[in-house]
């Protein structure tokens, strides 16, 4: 168990991870904007409720991602494994 080399796989991991959360996000936005203003009506009310889950659920998927390393972190650290130096 290393522990410099596990946190520095979550750091990188981390990293990678808001990168391209910067990246997805501002053309998701964009995506999901356009969808919403697809009928330029008053019948477009599903739509929106709609597309406030999908942004919902994207922002969530970013969530867990961004926390699985961490838990991964921890249980790493605090892992017990056995002492090989007693026979």
């Amino acid at each position: 168990m290393d522990i410099i080399r596990d946190g520095v796989i979550m750091a990188v991991y981390l990293f990678v991870i808001i990168v391209l959360y910067i990246f997805i996000s501002g053309p998701f936005d964009d995506m999901m904007t356009g969808f919403e203003d697809v009928d330029m009506a008053n019948s477009d009310a599903e739509i929106e409720y709609h597309s406030t889950f999908v942004r919902l659920v994207f922002d969530m998927m970013f969530a867990i991602l961004f926390i699985g390393p961490v838990v991964w972190f921890i249980f790493r650290v605090f892992m017990r494994e056995p002492d090989w130096s007693y026979r």
